[in-house]
């Protein structure tokens, strides 16, 4: 009998345990280096739980973030929360430049206290501080891209071979590639150079196109992005219909045939529907006389 009861009670046994396995957190943060046009960086911070085999992002996360020395407070980037993505950004402050300048290669440290909703994590991220430069030339009626990578050693900038970097046009939708190729891979000089295919591009009212040169997550630069304008496009000139007759403008706006074709078929029911009650009269009428 006692061995009936463990036999029955058992399945429940395993399927608690199952999921107290599957409820089981283990909280994460991402750091990723970012440099934009070459000018102040910045520290992208994401957290996440992992539970199982799902990493779902984990909101309102305080993250503190450390350069170099995370054990004292002087060396404190600043305290940021994740939003409701888990997302969250941080830049160096001004008491912090002078310890940015003294060396080439920095390391950030990111720390979080363990809460209900998200456990105790440490993350550090490792940076060579670099420089991406973009420029362009024209030879006929041949355009070229050009970009040049090089990294910060010891106070001198020395080029990147063999990093893979985008050429491309900023869109409303994101990034549009220059030419054929996805990626370009710097020369022993940290230079790569393309053609400029995108014809008949437009561009903003004076014709600008915004170019980009992108180094997407390095291991040792981190994301880089340098932009420059140039005259490349097409002239655009916004035109508005705001105030024409149109099918999505408002009820007075409405095309006039779209009105005259609806007030017909609303005249025309209507007056069916007045000969229908005039007719009932008449024979009621003709019926009341014959009585």
């Amino acid at each position: 009998m006692y061995i009936i009861v463990v036999c029955n009670f058992s399945p429940l046994l395993l399927s608690a345990q199952e999921d107290s396995a599957k409820t089981e957190k283990k909280p994460m943060i991402y750091l990723r280096y970012y440099v934009i046009n070459n000018e102040v960086p910045y520290v992208n911070i994401q957290t996440k739980n992992k539970i199982d085999r799902d990493f779902l992002p984990q909101a309102k996360v305080s993250v503190k973030v450390y350069l170099d020395n995370d054990a004292d407070d002087k060396s404190l980037v600043g305290t940021v929360v994740t939003d409701n993505k888990g997302i969250a950004t941080i830049t160096l402050p001004a008491p912090l430049a002078d310890i940015w300048k003294q060396k080439s290669s920095h390391t950030f440290f990111a720390h979080t206290d363990s809460t209900a909703d998200f456990g105790a994590a440490t993350e550090e991220l490792a940076v060579n501080k670099s420089k991406l430069e973009l420029d362009t030339a024209r030879d006929g009626e041949t355009r070229t891209l050009k970009a040049r990578l090089l990294k910060n050693n010891n106070g001198s900038l020395f080029p990147m071979a063999k990093v893979d970097l985008r050429l491309a046009v900023k869109r409303l939708g994101g990034y549009l590639n220059i030419g054929d190729e996805q990626t370009y891979s710097t020369d022993s000089t940290g230079v790569v150079q393309a053609e400029f295919k995108r014809k008949d591009l437009p561009g903003d009212s004076l014709g600008n196109l915004e170019l980009v040169a992108l180094v997407d997550d390095n291991d040792e630069v981190g994301t880089l992005e340098t932009r420059l304008k140039v005259p490349w496009g097409m002239h655009t000139k916004f035109v508005t219909n705001f105030n024409n007759r149109s099918l999505y403008a408002t009820g007075n706006r409405a095309p006039v045939s779209l009105l005259v074709m609806a007030l017909g078929c609303i005249i025309s029911v209507w007056a069916v529907i007045i000969y229908l009650v005039i007719k009932l009269f008449q024979i009621r009428k003709l019926g009341a006389k014959e009585v």
